[in-house]
């Protein structure tokens, strides 16, 4: 199998960093950089890697734009330049995503639809997202404007899906922000529910359209089945999901726990995680919208045990005072989840100094053909 991105435009994107690498050397590279900023910790394991490191993105979002002949392409925006990369085709994107932006260049234009100029202020269309549940073979178009002024928009969905009948829904949303091109807050749903749902290690999951949900599903899946086996629940642990999202890792844990207290800040992320929990009849599990150290606390000062914290944060990492929460509670297992190995390395060094071991760590490659790599590390208070 040629494991070569092969991409014409990759070079202009510079989103696939390796892209002149092999699907293998980029392994290895991603490997060595394991080993630079973890390996002081302890052994580091293989890299868990995709067998098709192609098309595994489950969200797609494409820009527009009129060409001289009158013709709409679509392409990749480039927030370094503020420009668009024309392209038919990303090979990270599924089949279904390059085919309905390539069919909606078509019917923009028939339509007399004017992409978003963001120097002239002008125009409609400013970008298109597709999310796609992988297991559930549902599909969601969100097309984001710029004013709520949807021309023809009924003639227009039921041209799109004669075109696309995998679609399931069709959602627009206004984002009236010049600087900003894509998802608004407000939503119009045009057909079907508004929302899709997919299924990750067993459970069912509600995707709307500004819901967090990991880009490839299929690492996922070997990501959370690794952490939940590195914190060896027996249903008598009490759980703590910190930076819990939609609720994905507690509600995959909660058949192993006792209980599961989960936590984040963002109020539509807990709104669509207690659906998630209640989709799925799950009756152990507690959602909470707060900050994750002033939960922590409040969880200290009502008694409350707490055996095995998961933590996974956004890219900036662990705050200190969320780390010394962990620390003062006295919480002796860590399942510590990184997008960013570099800010992962400095709050391990910080829990380090304050008795606690890193016993394992595993990255796992969530999106190939980038400089991206993703960790699990395993952490007890000695």
């Amino acid at each position: 199998m040629d494991n070569m991105l092969n991409c014409k435009v990759a070079k202009k994107c510079n989103s696939c960093q390796l892209n002149n690498l092999s699907y293998q050397e980029q392994l290895k590279f991603k490997q060595s950089k394991c080993y630079k900023f973890l390996g002081s910790f302890c052994r580091v394991d293989n890299i868990i890697g995709m067998e098709n490191p192609f098309s595994y993105r489950n969200k797609a979002q494409a820009v527009f734009k009129r060409e001289r002949d009158k013709t709409i392409s679509w392409g990749l925006y480039k927030s370094t330049t503020n420009t668009i990369v024309k392209t038919r085709e990303c090979r990270l994107h599924t089949k279904h995503s390059n085919e309905i932006f390539n069919s909606l260049c078509a019917l923009f234009k028939s339509f007399k639809i004017s992409p978003y100029d963001p120097f002239r202020g002008t125009g409609f269309i400013k970008s298109v997202v597709i999310r796609e549940g992988f297991n559930s073979g549902e599909v969601m178009v969100i097309l984001n404007g710029a004013d709520s002024l949807f021309p023809a928009k009924k003639t227009f969905v039921s041209a799109l899906l004669k075109k696309h009948p995998c679609i399931t829904t069709i959602v627009t949303t206004v984002n009236k922000d010049p600087k900003k091109l894509f998802i608004g807050k407000t939503q119009d749903v045009l057909f079907g529910e508004g929302y899709i749902k997919d299924v990750l290690c067993g459970k069912t999951f509600i995707i709307s359209p500004q819901s967090f949900y990991q880009i490839n599903p299929m690492q996922t899946e070997k990501l959370y089945q690794k952490a939940i086996e590195l914190a060896d629940l027996d249903g008598s642990q009490t759980v703590l999901d910190s930076y819990c999202g939609v609720g994905t890792i507690g509600i995959c844990a909660s058949d192993k726990a006792k209980k599961v207290y989960a936590v984040e800040s963002v109020k539509d992320a807990i709104i669509d995680a207690k659906k998630n929990a209640k989709l799925n009849s799950i009756k152990n599990i507690e959602f909470v919208c707060a900050d994750a150290k002033d939960y922590i606390a409040y969880l200290k000062d009502e008694g409350i045990k707490i055996d095995v914290a998961f933590v996974d944060p956004p890219r900036m990492g662990c705050s200190k005072e969320f780390l010394q929460s962990i620390i003062d509670m006295d919480i002796k297992t860590v399942v510590y989840v990184s997008c960013n190995i570099e800010t992962q390395s400095r709050d391990l060094r910080l829990l380090k100094k304050h008795g606690y071991k890193v016993e394992h760590i595993t990255p796992v490659d969530m999106f190939p053909h980038t400089n991206h790599v993703e960790s699990i590390a395993l952490i007890k208070k000695i």
